[in-house]
């Protein structure tokens, strides 16, 4: 390691996977530059087979593979923190490390996504038992943790009616600007016309709801839907999901993982992109989509009005019959959406400016900055 205790030490090992991946890699430049900067330490906690280019002077701390939630995952943490010892250690999900009750010297700083975990079972499709263990681990970063960051006031909202006492803050996740940029419409493995969503089939996801509100309509307009980024994940979430794609044939398509560049080319040929969840932290699908210039239709709930704001049309997402009424008129009528792409295209530019999580990488920076260390 070196011959100085380490100022932080981040848990970067899931950067390959979507979601808390993209927060990952949208942080670290920042929380480089940050350290940097401040002439403060940083190490990363990689797995020892997914290792990170990283700067000169960021140190790497390679661990075995271990999954989210489990007892694994706890040991991972264990022994990093006892080899290690830093000033700070921050997680980018919300589960607890217990070993940092034996390390109270070390700062905690934990990424609270969302709280879905906690959700009713119709919601999160999560048994009691889990339930109350996600409920364990909020209250936990709740009372321990230095500094808890979120992507939405939504998010920080609900984690803060468990936890009155958290030290939350709200720093919403920018769109990476390779989404700016144009695309090959040549990779897309779809040919148009398409409505598009992209995410997994678990229950807050509600994908059931745009299975059901397509086959509506699927007699009345040319399209096809298509669901990416799920792939096999289709068999472990809505068990609902897979007989309602099938019973649509040849209309739904659903494909695994895809290249960054096939994924931009496909989001930014859809006709719209549709995000119909019944619960989100904040959701970075749709304004991905905007800044690709594709229409959005989203679900009517407070993380997505917060994220999306006027560039997206809305839907309450328990109504089929609404969604297949949006679907039936964007779908037939080309003005209209170009229209509403072009709300995305603005809201999102306005968002994205000056937007960036270096503020969670500084407010890190300031409390090991201003606390006592050795």
């Amino acid at each position: 390691m070196t011959d100085r205790r380490v100022d932080l030490l981040f848990d970067a090992r899931h950067l390959r996977q979507s979601g808390i991946g993209t927060y990952i890699a949208t942080l670290l430049p920042s929380l480089e530059d940050t350290f940097a900067e401040r002439g403060l330490s940083l190490a990363l906690l990689v797995n020892e087979h997914a290792v990170p280019e990283v700067r000169p002077g960021t140190t790497v701390v390679t661990a075995p593979p271990a999954a989210m939630y489990t007892l694994g995952e706890q040991r991972v943490w264990a022994r990093a923190l006892n080899d290690v010892r830093p000033r700070g250690f921050w997680v980018p999900h919300y589960p607890f490390p217990f070993a940092a009750l034996r390390h109270r010297g070390t700062r905690l700083f934990v990424t609270v996504h969302d709280t879905m975990h906690v959700r009713d079972r119709e919601i999160s499709g999560q048994s009691a038992a889990r339930r109350a263990y996600a409920r364990t681990m909020f209250q936990l970063d709740g009372r321990l943790a230095s500094l808890i960051f979120t992507p939405s006031e939504a998010t920080k909202a609900t984690l803060t009616a468990m936890s009155p006492g958290a030290r939350v803050t709200v720093t919403p996740i920018p769109v990476d600007e390779e989404w700016f940029a144009p695309v090959d419409p040549g990779l897309s493995p779809v040919q148009a016309p398409y409505v598009l969503y992209i995410g997994n089939a678990k229950w807050h996801k509600n994908l059931p709801l745009l299975l059901m509100a397509f086959g509506d309509v699927a007699g009345d307009v040319p399209h096809k839907l298509v669901i990416a980024g799920s792939g096999e994940a289709l068999r472990g979430g809505d068990e609902r999901v897979p007989a309602l794609a099938a019973g649509l044939g040849e209309r739904v398509e659903v494909m695994g993982r895809l290249d960054f560049p096939v994924l931009r080319s496909l989001v930014a040929g859809a006709d719209l992109l549709v995000m119909p969840s019944l619960y989100e932290g904040a959701g970075l699908p749709p304004i991905e989509a905007m800044a690709s210039h594709t229409a959005v239709l989203a679900s009517d709930i407070p993380a997505l009005r917060e994220t999306c704001g006027g560039g997206a049309d809305y839907f309450d997402p328990t109504d089929r019959a609404e969604l297949a009424a949006a679907l039936r008129a964007f779908c037939r009528d080309e003005d209209a959406r170009a229209k509403l792409a072009a709300r995305g295209w603005a809201h999102v530019t306005a968002r994205q400016a000056g937007l960036s999580l270096a503020p969670a990488a500084e407010a890190v920076a300031e409390v090991l900055g201003s606390s006592t260390g050795t």
